[in-house]
């Protein structure tokens, strides 16, 4: 990957992490969405085929009891199951480091960030 892309996803996420609200609902108000109802990645996200790929397999993530774990997925790969974000996310950058790669949150429900749009990953 190049400079200018390295530097175009570090710009996306900085943006991204300035428009989320300060002060997220408590979790038990917050309105949440059912895994099974997650949308696809959006046409041109660096972490679209890792998104629809964690989309495919939550469910059976979640059988095999792994809910409020954290997955690392590169491509269409899961490379490991972590207890903490912390984990999953140095895993991610020790063996991809300056590449997209997706680390999240296995949940049966997921929390909107916003009331009627799911952005969470995609």
């Amino acid at each position: 990957m190049n400079s200018n892309t390295s530097d175009l996803i570090e710009r996306m996420h900085r943006q991204m992490m300035e428009q989320m609200p300060s002060q997220l609902l408590p979790p038990d108000t917050a309105p949440t969405i059912h895994f099974t109802e997650l949308p696809p990645a959006t046409p041109g996200n660096p972490v679209a085929a890792e998104w629809n790929y964690y989309r495919r397999e939550a469910g059976r993530l979640l059988a095999e009891g792994n809910e409020g774990r954290w997955v690392l997925i590169k491509d269409e790969q899961l490379l490991g199951i972590w207890d903490t974000q912390d984990e999953a996310m140095a895993e991610g950058y020790r063996r991809f480091f300056r590449q997209p790669f997706l680390v999240h949150q296995i949940q049966e429900r997921e929390r909107l960030l916003r009331p009627g749009y799911h952005q969470r990953c995609n």
